[in-house]
């Protein structure tokens, strides 16, 4: 009985511990901007000739495949490109061919959902929907890079 117990007691300190940490969501860098700072975002990137990345994801989610691929769009873009987060209620100041190429069967249908807008013309450049192979899905993330001309 003694052991029985302590294999239960281990068993609920362990779903206790491990709980949040695989059903939290994530935390965005500070690099990441939000849809309110758009204007300032559009500015910046014209100045700087790098694309805008809109990233529909979820961070509240539990699903970790969605928690990473969206993460990898943010590291692999740090620097080439200026990232604006969307989530599910921020469509509000979004341009209209962005949420189009979002709800687009070409966006797929899970997240995260990303589309790369040239800043100075304003045209969506290139949509990429989420890819679980993770190599292929960095491959298509590293293409934004070379969207905009020198």
């Amino acid at each position: 009985m003694n052991r029985a117990f302590r294999f239960f007691f281990m068993g609920i300190c362990a779903l206790i511990f491990w709980s949040p940490v695989c059903f939290a969501g994530f935390t965005l860098p500070p690099d990441v901007y939000r849809t309110a700072a758009l204007k300032d975002v559009q500015a910046k990137a014209r100045s700087m000739n790098v694309p805008i990345v809109f990233l529909y994801s979820d961070e509240n989610s539990s699903c970790g495949l969605a928690r990473k691929a969206t993460l990898d769009v943010v590291e692999k873009l740090k620097g080439c490109a200026l990232i604006v987060y969307v989530s599910r209620n921020d469509s509000a100041g979004i341009p209209s061919n962005v949420i189009k190429a979002m709800n687009s069967p070409a966006a797929g249908k899970f997240i995260p959902k990303t589309v790369a807008v040239n800043p100075k013309t304003g045209s969506v450049e290139m949509i990429i929907p989420y890819i679980a192979d993770r190599d292929q899905r960095i491959a298509e993330i590293k293409k934004i890079k070379r969207i905009m001309p020198k």
